[in-house]
């Protein structure tokens, strides 16, 4: 859902060059809340705002009827949606899927070569809220590893101020953009560095 205090990040991010093209995949549907508005003006969500921009929007989601898309994401998707989309935007999905290995994988793969992708997750706190929280580092070097560039990281308080420590006590979100630039080939995990350098010879 997109929240009225979130909306000075996704003016920062749909300003980015290049960020905005079609087709748009969100991961889940996405709803507009009360009086979030990026351009000032009023729509139900974030397919109709794309709409405007003359970009088709779909939605993936298992359980919403809304969606066009019904794919369980802890499964691998059909290879027919691979490179299918040049924008890919998760904000809030990722967190509430188990297998998130293969989630992820799902979303690099459904991405075009020289699209993006907008991951907004939580990184500290949100006890309940998902199945996980992530270590930003994590997430970084998922991106790196499987031939994505990071070009936008912003923490933030789910009230939208700004926090520059993801370590800050509390409630923290993510808000990373990524571009795609190769193919993924065999999927490549992340090993987490204070482990593999405490112990590499």
């Amino acid at each position: 859902m997109v929240l009225e205090s979130h909306v000075p990040f996704y003016k920062e991010i749909f300003a980015l060059p290049n960020f905005l093209s079609g087709p748009v995949l969100c991961f889940g549907f996405q709803e507009f809340d009360g009086n979030a508005s990026i351009d000032g003006e009023k729509y139900a969500d974030l397919g109709g705002f794309f709409a405007t921009k003359g970009l088709h929007t779909s939605s993936v989601d298992l359980f919403d009827s809304r969606a066009e898309l019904r794919y369980d994401m802890n499964l691998p998707v059909p290879e027919s949606t691979h490179q299918k989309y040049s924008t890919f935007i998760d904000i809030g999905s990722l967190e509430h899927l188990f297998d998130t290995r293969q989630c992820i994988e799902n979303c690099f793969r459904m991405i075009t070569v020289g699209g993006h992708f907008l991951l907004h997750t939580p990184v500290n706190g949100y006890y309940g809220h998902g199945f996980h929280v992530f270590n930003p580092e994590c997430l970084r070097d998922a991106f790196v590893l499987n031939g994505f560039r990071l070009i936008y990281e912003k923490y933030s308080t789910v009230d939208g101020v700004v926090v520059q420590d993801p370590g800050f006590r509390g409630d923290v979100l993510a808000w990373m953009v990524a571009r795609k630039e190769r193919e993924v080939k065999p999927f490549v995990s992340p090993q987490q560095r204070k482990w593999y350098t405490r112990y590499a010879k």
